[in-house]
């Protein structure tokens, strides 16, 4: 029989079709009610993740290199069933072509505050998210090994403001070495901005008409020891606009290993993942890249 929790991410699930990314936290949840051994009070844990990937093959080399960081603070503690959290998330995107082989092309952005509540299909979460991406480096080309006398900066800035619900399910066990858990999230945006110089052409799809978007994702792991397990993550994140094509599209496989230490948790992996529009150019470029690439996080992150 399945569970309520599980009936629940299915539905959110089926009832899209297509996914994109937009956020910097979409490669893990944060899961601040797993500790119940903190008292009601304020500032009782503070959370963190950070990693750094090179990829390969994404369209003009844009996203050769990807750094993110993560950081939840638990503003208030009500009970082991609910707190109120603020969280502060930043990517940074480069491409080889300079002299160093690291030209800075994007920075991004999230704020969030948020209310935790768990209950018995699992983790609620509700709160408000802004989002904002600003271009890097854009008074030189994007490939400086290429003169152009005539070039001129580029712009693409992205601002966006979402309201969110999310749910993350219990840790289900499979016998004693397996476990996996799921997580969904749906966001409705708003306020947006899709800024662009050259501005784009009539025709081309504007974030500015983004409406609403939702996440769909699970980790699932093998536990080979106390210190090491073999895991799988992957995510879908359908996003819907009002005009042009209505549905766009991202999605992302991660297969690695973990090393589970006192404080946190290394993980060691391998990732594909699929942008429907990097935001590297004023205009939709859709790129598809291979990375490998090392984490740390908090145990109150899956």
């Amino acid at each position: 029989m399945i569970s309520l929790g599980i009936r629940i991410f299915l539905l959110l699930l089926i009832s899209s079709s297509v996914s994109a990314q937009i956020f910097v936290a979409r490669n893990f949840f944060s899961a601040p009610l797993d500790d119940t051994t903190s008292e009601r009070g304020f500032l009782p844990n503070v959370i963190f993740s950070a990693e750094g990937m090179r990829g390969f093959g994404s369209a003009l080399g844009e996203q050769a290199w990807n750094a993110k960081y993560f950081g939840l603070i638990e503003l208030y503690r009500f009970s082991e069933k609910a707190t109120i959290a603020g969280t502060l998330s930043h990517e940074l995107t480069a491409n080889p072509h300079n002299e160093i082989s690291f030209h800075m092309r994007g920075s991004i952005w999230n704020e969030s505050i948020a209310f935790f509540r768990k209950t018995k299909v699992g983790t609620l979460e509700f709160g408000v998210t802004h989002h904002c991406r600003h271009e890097i480096d854009n008074t030189v080309p994007s490939d400086e090994s290429t003169p152009d006398e005539e070039y001129s900066p580029t712009r693409r800035l992205l601002v966006m403001t979402a309201l969110y619900s999310a749910i993350s399910t219990p840790i289900y066990s499979i016998g004693e070495r397996m476990q996996y858990r799921l997580y969904g999230r749906l966001n409705a945006y708003t306020y947006r901005v899709d800024g662009r110089r050259p501005e784009h052409l009539e025709g081309i799809q504007s974030w500015e008409n983004l409406r609403a978007s939702l996440l769909a994702g699970g980790r699932w792991m093998f536990k080979a020891s106390e210190v090491v397990n073999v895991y799988t993550r992957a995510w879908a994140n359908p996003i819907f606009f009002d005009q042009g094509e209505t549905w766009k599209m991202n999605y992302r496989v991660e297969t690695g290993l973990g090393f589970r230490g006192r404080q946190g948790i290394l993980e060691a992996f391998a990732a594909y993942e699929q942008y429907f529009d990097d935001a590297s150019r004023p205009y939709p470029l859709q790129s598809n890249v291979l990375f490998f690439g090392a984490r740390v996080r908090s145990h109150l992150i899956f």
